[in-house]
């Protein structure tokens, strides 16, 4: 019995978990191959930054280590908008003097009184560029 209650609140703290999740939606506010570089690093889609990378004249590692999204380099902007794959992508590219090191820490409360009505996601703009 005991584990069967244990198994149901651990599917409803992933389920309470997932319903609130953020989304970033990335704006490009110029043209430039470096606002697409990041566009495409914060929207997780190292694939396509891979391509990118690749075929610009510079080396991967030069790009990651001098490209700055909002005044971050190029893994430490992935790493704060929760990009996983690009960021793990870069982190193999990127100088450790240019990651960010520092965690975060979330302590929620799993018993509430009262549960208010939320919507599912919230949509967070973010402007990339020059």
């Amino acid at each position: 019995m005991k584990l069967i209650t244990l198994l149901l609140i651990t599917v409803v703290m992933f389920m309470m978990n997932s319903a609130y999740a953020i989304q970033y939606k990335f704006v490009a506010t110029d043209k430039s191959i470096y606002t697409k570089m990041c566009v495409l690093a914060g929207n997780n889609e190292q694939k396509a930054l891979r391509i990118t990378l690749k075929r610009h004249d510079s080396s991967v590692r030069a790009l990651a280590n001098n490209t700055l999204c909002n005044g971050l380099h190029l893994a430490s902007f992935a790493q704060k908008y929760h990009a996983n794959m690009t960021y793990d992508y870069l982190k193999k590219h990127t100088h450790s003097r240019h990651l960010d090191k520092a965690t975060s820490i979330t302590i929620k409360d799993i018993v509430t009184g009262t549960i208010e009505s939320k919507s599912t996601e919230e949509i967070i703009l973010v402007y990339v560029g020059h």
